[in-house]
């Protein structure tokens, strides 16, 4: 027999959960048929939703009053649509957007499934699209990325000279620069004469 339930999700501050209700049960939802999750926007994890997709079967009716019930973005309300139309085959109503309802014909699921891919491509491609811009602008005016170079210190070409009569080490000159042995032997390769670099790898 089909049965008709209620889904409803809001925030622990929100206080309109009264309204909510109110509509869904004027949608003809049983109280005892309507599950309420308490979550915050950044939280993926609603129990009372999982019991709900555990309790639908082909052909139910689920009422949301507003599509974000559905998730906390464009992404998982795909995902819990899809589940709910496609999945567990009901039939799913968004009570203040009418069209919302895949009551008036089969092609509603699909739409609102390809309206939500296309909307993630959109959103995808504006973000790689202000990306560019940003890398393009940042070039322009010579800005680097990544952290910044740390700044070799004065006293450098004293420790690389001792380096380089082998009077010290790799690991001892680092030691006195307050430094990794990479990062010394860094500085050393682009401060000194390409051909002693073999040397500053040996070492």
């Amino acid at each position: 027999m089909k049965k008709v339930y209620g889904y409803i999700r809001l925030s622990p501050k929100e206080q309109n959960e009264n309204g909510y209700l109110t509509k869904l049960l004027e949608a003809d939802v049983a109280e005892s048929n309507i599950y309420t999750d308490k979550i915050s926007n950044t939280n993926s994890d609603c129990p009372s939703f999982r019991r709900l997709l555990k309790k639908l079967n082909p052909e139910d009716m689920l009422f949301v009053v507003s599509l974000d019930h559905l998730g906390k973005n464009c992404d998982e309300v795909k995902k819990h649509w899809e589940a709910i139309t496609k999945d567990c085959n009901c039939d799913l109503a968004v009570l203040d957007t009418p069209v919302l309802d895949t009551r008036l014909g089969e092609t509603v699921k699909d739409v609102v499934i390809e309206a939500f891919d296309a909307f993630s491509r959109i959103k995808r491609n504006y973000a790689h699209q202000r990306q560019a811009e940003g890398i393009a602008v940042a070039r322009v005016n010579d800005a680097t990325f990544g952290r910044p170079a740390k700044p070799i210190p004065e006293n450098f070409p004293l420790v690389a000279d001792l380096y380089s009569k082998e009077l010290i080490s790799a690991r001892g000159a680092a030691e006195r620069l307050n430094v990794d042995r990479k990062t010394f032997l860094k500085w050393y390769r682009s401060e000194s004469n390409p051909g002693q670099g073999g040397l500053a790898e040996q070492r």
